[in-house]
């Protein structure tokens, strides 16, 4: 019984290291990035879309993260905040329907069409005239996969 509390407590002392060593990593990596734009905002064209046919535009919005652009854009948001980063559940006033299997997701324009966001947008380091779409869709119920904006 003795061994595998020892046990235990090695494989929790292991998982600590690895959680603070890539913690560590990824703040000197966002830190530097920081550094190197030199605290400068950058200007990208970021767009809502309503998934009601209501698409509005705001070109020209400055940040260095994608949620900056979006406070700076004056959109009403509400977050939930996770490890990962914000999660978001509404924004000016329309809030994701579990029921109706829509929800917020982000998409970044590329030269093969719409590129689903894969962080969080508190996380995620705008680029100079970057195309960023914020869609309202709905979520297929079997791969819960959302539904790219047209």
């Amino acid at each position: 019984m003795r061994n595998k509390w020892a046990l235990a407590a090695l494989v929790a002392l292991c998982w600590a290291l690895a959680a603070s060593s890539a913690l560590g990593y990824y703040y000197y990596q966002y830190t530097d990035l920081v550094n190197r734009l030199g605290g400068s905002l950058v200007s990208i064209n970021l767009g809502i879309d309503y998934g009601n046919g209501t698409r509005k535009w705001f070109n020209g919005t400055t940040g260095i993260t994608l949620y900056d652009c979006m406070k700076q854009a004056g959109w009403k948001i509400e977050t939930k905040s996770f490890a990962i980063g914000l999660y978001v559940t509404s924004i000016n006033g329309v809030e994701e329907s579990a029921e109706q299997l829509r929800y917020w997701g982000w998409w970044t324009w590329t030269e093969y069409g719409w590129a689903h966001g894969g962080s969080a947008c508190d996380k995620y380091i705008v680029s100079p005239n970057e195309i960023i779409l914020w869609y309202y869709s709905s979520v297929n119920s079997t791969t819960w996969e959302m539904t790219p904006p047209s």
